[in-house]
């Protein structure tokens, strides 16, 4: 989760490099949507070439069936159950 402020930071870069441009939202003319530009789509769809390699010399360096396991269990501690549990186990060790 990221608060306006540093969603806003991190979507300025991409920006200025014409790579997401924000839209007034129609439902809400207070805010503005990140929409990818042409030059965006282009470079996700670069980026996403890349990322399957990465994850194909991962899987040959580390295995296979390990790669898919640490993804499991990565998945499990990102997810809203996980999140959940963790903060109240804080909460059941506050004095």
């Amino acid at each position: 989760m990221l608060d306006r402020s540093a969603l806003a930071h991190n979507l300025k870069p991409l920006e200025r490099d014409g790579l997401v441009t924000l839209v007034l939202n129609a439902d809400d003319k207070r805010s503005r949507l990140p929409t990818l530009t042409e030059a965006g789509r282009a470079k996700l769809a670069e980026a996403r070439v890349l990322w399957k390699q990465a994850q194909e010399r991962f899987e040959a360096a580390f295995g296979a069936d390990h790669a898919a396991e640490l993804r499991a269990t990565l998945a499990e501690i990102t997810s809203d159950r996980f999140a959940k549990t963790f903060r109240q186990a804080a909460l059941d060790r506050t004095p």
